[in-house]
């Protein structure tokens, strides 16, 4: 009697330690692009409320796995089992708006319909992949990290495709600054929380510790390419207001996707390192 009772406590103490073991080594969510204190725009930074369209679910393939879910702008595929569905239609709406947001921003609508596939990742690494020549945009995700990230992620992987879609395949392979500097500024206040503008956003959280802009993030810290991403931002935005929207252009279509590789040259006249050096002073003011 007294043995079976030493065997039961054994046994129940060897399942409370196998079950310690499995929470100290769940996944987390790890960040991927963005940094967490981005938060999604203000009502004052938002466009205008789209009228809600009808919703249209359809199981693909012959088991509901996956609902998808017709927009204004896009179609939004959600699988099944990633968040509450009673979330869904909202959170596909917020694309729709993003999408919409962004391309004023930028500058250009898209040039077709595209769709947005949100993926359940079971290892909880939020990150974002644009096909932009299949005008399909991956965020991977999962139920532990918040809607508004999906969105946050989402808002830089359109301005991908709406870049795509201006200049065509040529910018995808061009210098990587302006490639990821455009698709970052492009997100505007989906990206900058509560700054005004990347300019104040770099200057409250990197002033100190600016890296070159002819850095590639490569073998670097997640950190580290974040920072990277918005001073890019910074640059382009320092590009547009001090020589214009056409000469920036003609920047995105040049370079062979290292950081610095563009014509700066042909299209500015003065040569990286010296255009850097005048938005380092423009930044600082």
């Amino acid at each position: 009697m007294r043995f079976a009772i030493f065997r039961t406590i054994g046994v129940l103490l060897l399942s409370l330690s196998v079950l310690s073991l499995l929470w100290l080594i769940r996944p987390t969510p790890a960040e991927r692009i963005a940094p967490t204190w981005v938060v999604p725009p203000s009502s004052s930074g938002m466009p205008e409320r789209l009228p809600t369209p009808p919703l249209i679910l359809t199981p693909t393939p012959a088991i509901a796995t996956e609902m998808l879910l017709v927009q204004p702008h896009l179609d939004v595929a959600i699988p099944a089992d990633l968040y509450h569905p009673a979330d869904h239609l909202a959170l596909a709406k917020q694309l729709d708006q993003a999408l919409v947001y962004v391309s004023a921003r930028f500058g250009s609508p898209p040039a077709s319909r595209m769709r947005t596939q949100i993926v359940h990742d079971q290892s909880c690494m939020l990150r974002g992949l644009a096909r932009t020549d299949q005008r399909v945009l991956e965020v991977l995700t999962c139920n532990n990290l918040p809607h508004r990230r999906v969105i946050n992620i989402a808002a830089h992987e359109f301005v991908h495709q709406l870049a795509y879609d201006r200049y065509g395949v040529v910018h995808m392979q061009s210098d990587l600054i302006m490639l990821e500097g455009i698709a970052t500024w492009g997100a505007g206040n989906y990206w900058l929380g509560d700054s005004p503008s990347f300019r104040d956003f770099v200057r409250d959280n990197y002033r100190t510790n600016l890296l070159p802009l002819a850095t590639h993030y490569d073998g670097r810290s997640i950190h580290d390419m974040n920072q990277l991403y918005y001073q890019w931002a910074s640059f382009v935005e320092f590009l547009l207001e001090t020589h214009g929207r056409e000469r920036l252009d003609a920047l995105a279509v040049t370079g062979n996707r290292e950081p610095g590789s563009g014509d700066y040259v042909g299209v500015y006249g003065i040569p990286l390192g010296e255009l850097e050096q005048a938005w380092q002073a423009w930044q600082a003011h």
